[in-house]
C-alpha cells in the first residue's frame, strides 16, 4: 500500500517540475548543485569543530578538578601530620585527660598547652583560632584577633556535637559562623577537629582549629582565568554533604549566608544544563564538586555555530545571485520571444531586435522574424486596404506613434541612466516604457478597465516624479467592473485634463479619485473627481456642449492641430466613445466649482469588442 501511495506523489512532483518555467528550473538546478555540497561540508566542519572543542573543554575541566582535589588532599594530610604530633605528646595527653588537679598543676598544664598552641600557630600561620578542650571541659584558647571564647555558645553549636559524635579522629566541619567568640559574630570559618585519646583509649579531649574557608582551596591565576572564561564553580563538601567551601563566596559574588541557604546545591544541578564533576580526597572524606554551565563551556561552540550560519547564509545569497544572473542570461531571449508571440496574438506583427549570433536562441529569433515578416506582408496585401478604409475615422482620433521604436529607444536610455547612477531617471523611463507597452498592446483592440487603471497609475507616478509627489490618486472600482471591456486610452486623458486645468500651484496638493458603479439600466458609471480650482458654470456648459455635438467627418488636419494643442483631450475621448458605443456611451462634466470638478463616463455593461 505504501509503495502504491508513493507513485502518485512521484508523478505529481515530476509533473510539477515539468510545468515549471525554464528560468525556475535552471535556478533550482544551480541551487541544488551548489548548496547541497555546501550544506554537507558546512555541517561536517561544524560538528567536527564543535566535537573537538567540547572534548578539549571537558578534558581541561577534568584536569582542573583533579588538581583541586590533589591540593585539598595535601591540605588534609598536612593538618593530619601537624595534629598527630599531639597524640604522642605525653604532657598534652595528661593535661587534657587529668580531672582532679591542683590549681598549680592546672596553671602549669595551661602554660604548657599554651606553648603547644603557639608552636602550632607558628607552623600554620593561616590558623584563625585554636581551642583545646579537655575531657573535663577546660578550654585553652588562642585567637589571632584576641577574641574570647564563649563556651556555652560553643557547646550549643550543631557542628560541635557532630565532631563529638563522629567516629573519625580527624574531622572537618561545615562552614559556620564564629559567634561563640565575643567579637567574631560575622566571620565564617571551617573547623579542623582532632580528637585526643589517652593511652587506655579513652577520650581525653579535642583540638579545634578554625580556618578561613578560602585556605582550603587557593585560587591561582589559572583558576581565575578559567572561571572567567567558563564560569566554573567549585564547592567542597564533607561526608554529610555540608558545604565547606564555595568559589562564588570566595570571589565575592555571593555571601556565605546565601550559599548556606541555597535550596539547590552545586552538586544537585540538572545534568542537562550543568556538567558536574565530583572527586573525593584521599583523606577526610571530602568531595570536590566542579560545576560548569554547559552554556558557558560550549560558548565557543555557539560562536562557531553562529559564524557557520553567517558564512553559509552569505554563500547562499551569493549562489542565488549568481544563479539568478545565469538563469536570466539564458532565458531572457526566450522571454522576449514569448512576449513577441503575445503581441502577434494581439495582431501586432513586429520583428524582434536581437544581436546576430549563432546560438540556438539567435537562430530561433531569426526564424521568428522571418515568419512575422511573411505574415505581416500577407496581411498587408490581403486585408490592410480594407481595414484602413473602414477604420480611417477611428484611427485618425488615436495618437500615431511607433511604439516599438519608442519602447526600444526608451529602454536604451533607461539602461544608460542606470549605468550612470540616475536611478530616478531610470524609474521614470521605465514607467513611460510600461505606458507605451500598454498602448502597443491595446491598439485596435478592446482592453479592460483594470488595464486602464494600471495605465493611469503609471501616468500618475510619472507626474509625481515631475512635481515631487504633489498628486494623489484613489481608486474605488469593484472587481466586477474592473474585468469589463472598454476602449483603450480613455482614463489617462481625463486625469491629464484634471492636472492641466485643476492644479492650483506647487504648494497645494491635488487629490483625484475614480469611483465606479453599475446603474439600474446596466450602464457602467465612472466618476473622475478632483479638488482642483474648477471651472465656472458657463465654462461647464460650453464644454459639455462641445462634448455632445461634433462631426466625426470634419477636417482631419483640424483635428490633428487640436490634438497637438490640447494632447488627447476630453473632446477626443467623447468622439471615440460615440464611435464605439453610439448613444449607449457618453462623457460629460457633472459639476465644477472652487472645490473641484466631477466628470462622468458612461459605457454599457459587457460592451461588444
Amino acid at each position: 500500500m505504501e509503495y502504491h501511495c508513493r507513485i502518485p506523489s512521484i508523478i505529481a512532483m515530476k509533473k510539477f517540475f515539468q510545468n515549471m518555467k525554464i528560468s525556475h528550473k535552471l535556478l533550482l538546478s544551480f541551487l541544488c548543485v551548489c548548496l547541497i555540497p555546501l550544506a554537507v561540508i558546512s555541517t561536517f566542519l561544524y560538528r567536527f569543530s564543535a566535537k573537538s572543542l567540547e572534548d578539549a573543554s571537558m578534558e581541561f575541566a577534568s584536569i582542573f578538578n583533579s588538581q583541586i582535589v590533589s591540593s585539598i588532599s595535601d591540605f588534609m594530610e598536612e593538618y593530619d601530620r601537624t595534629t598527630k604530633s599531639l597524640l604522642v605528646d605525653e604532657e598534652v595527653i595528661a593535661s587534657m585527660s587529668g580531672d582532679d588537679l591542683s590549681v598549680l598543676e592546672q596553671i602549669d598544664q595551661g602554660l604548657y598547652l599554651r606553648k603547644v598552641m603557639l608552636r602550632l600557630v607558628t607552623l600554620k600561620p593561616d590558623i584563625q583560632g585554636l581551642l583545646m578542650i579537655s575531657r573535663s571541659g577546660t578550654v585553652q584558647q588562642f585567637h589571632s584577633a584576641g577574641a574570647t571564647i564563649q563556651k556555652e555558645q560553643l557547646y550549643e553549636k550543631s557542628w560541635y556535637q557532630e565532631v563529638l559524635e563522629s567516629p573519625e579522629t580527624l574531622y572537618v566541619t561545615q562552614a559556620h559562623d564564629s559567634s561563640y567568640y565575643d567579637s567574631q559574630q560575622d566571620r565564617v570559618v571551617i573547623t579542623v577537629a582532632r580528637k585526643i585519646f589517652d593511652y587506655s583509649g579513652q577520650y581525653a579531649g579535642v583540638v579545634l582549629i578554625d580556618l578561613e574557608p578560602s585556605s582550603l582551596v587557593e585560587l591561582n591565576d589559572d583558576f581565575l582565568l578559567a572561571r572567567t572564561q567558563y564560569n566554573i564553580k567549585i564547592s567542597v563538601t564533607n561526608q554529610r554533604g555540608q558545604i565547606l567551601y564555595d568559589s562564588d563566596v570566595t570571589s565575592g559574588q555571593i555571601t556565605w549566608k546565601q550559599a548556606l541557604e541555597e535550596s539547590s546545591l552545586l552538586y544537585d544541578k540538572d545534568p542537562e544544563d550543568y556538567i558536574v564533576m565530583s572527586n573525593e580526597t584521599r583523606q577526610g572524606g571530602l568531595t570536590v564538586n566542579a560545576v560548569i554551565p554547559r552554556s558557558s563551556l560550549l560558548m565557543k561552540i555557539d560562536k562557531i555555530h553562529y559564524l557557520t550560519v553567517v558564512l553559509v547564509g552569505l554563500c547562499i545569497l551569493l549562489t542565488v545571485g549568481v544563479s539568478w544572473m545565469l538563469s536570466r542570461t539564458l532565458t531572457w531571449p526566450l522571454r522576449n520571444l514569448q512576449e513577441s508571440m503575445k503581441q502577434v496574438e494581439k495582431g501586432n506583427y513586429q520583428v524582434m531586435l536581437q544581436g546576430e549570433n549563432e546560438s540556438e536562441t539567435g537562430k530561433l529569433v531569426r526564424s521568428y522574424n522571418h515568419m512575422v515578416t511573411r505574415i505581416r506582408t500577407l496581411i498587408e496585401n490581403v486585408y490592410l486596404a480594407e481595414i484602413k478604409e473602414k477604420n480611417a475615422k477611428y484611427l485618425a482620433l488615436q495618437t500615431q506613434i511607433n511604439p516599438h521604436m519608442l519602447y526600444n529607444t526608451l529602454e536604451s536610455i533607461r539602461m544608460k541612466a542606470l549605468i550612470q547612477g540616475a536611478d530616478e531617471t531610470a524609474e521614470m523611463i521605465k514607467i513611460l516604457s510600461k505606458m507605451f507597452r500598454t498602448a502597443l498592446g491595446s491598439r485596435n483592440a478592446m482592453c479592460t478597465v483594470e488595464t486602464e487603471i494600471e495605465y493611469t497609475e503609471n501616468y500618475m507616478r510619472l507626474q509625481n516624479f515631475r512635481y515631487r509627489d504633489r498628486f494623489s490618486l484613489e481608486i474605488h472600482i469593484p472587481e466586477d467592473i474592473r474585468c469589463q471591456p472598454v476602449i483603450p486610452m480613455i482614463f489617462q486623458p481625463i486625469i491629464e485634463n484634471s492636472i492641466e486645468h485643476g492644479f492650483r500651484d506647487h504648494r497645494t496638493a491635488l487629490h483625484i479619485a475614480i469611483t465606479g458603479a453599475v446603474s439600474e439600466d446596466h450602464k457602467i458609471l465612472l466618476h473622475f473627481s478632483d479638488d482642483g480650482k474648477g471651472m465656472t458654470q458657463e465654462q461647464v456648459e460650453k464644454l459639455n456642449g462641445s462634448l455632445n455635438t461634433f462631426d466625426v467627418a470634419e477636417d482631419l488636419e483640424k483635428q490633428r492641430k487640436e490634438r497637438e494643442k490640447t494632447s488627447i483631450g476630453l473632446r477626443n475621448i467623447a468622439e471615440r466613445i460615440q464611435l464605439q458605443y453610439g448613444e449607449n456611451g457618453w462623457l460629460k462634466i457633472l459639476s465644477s466649482s472652487d472645490e473641484g470638478t466631477v466628470i462622468e463616463l458612461g459605457i454599457p455593461v459587457k460592451a461588444s469588442r
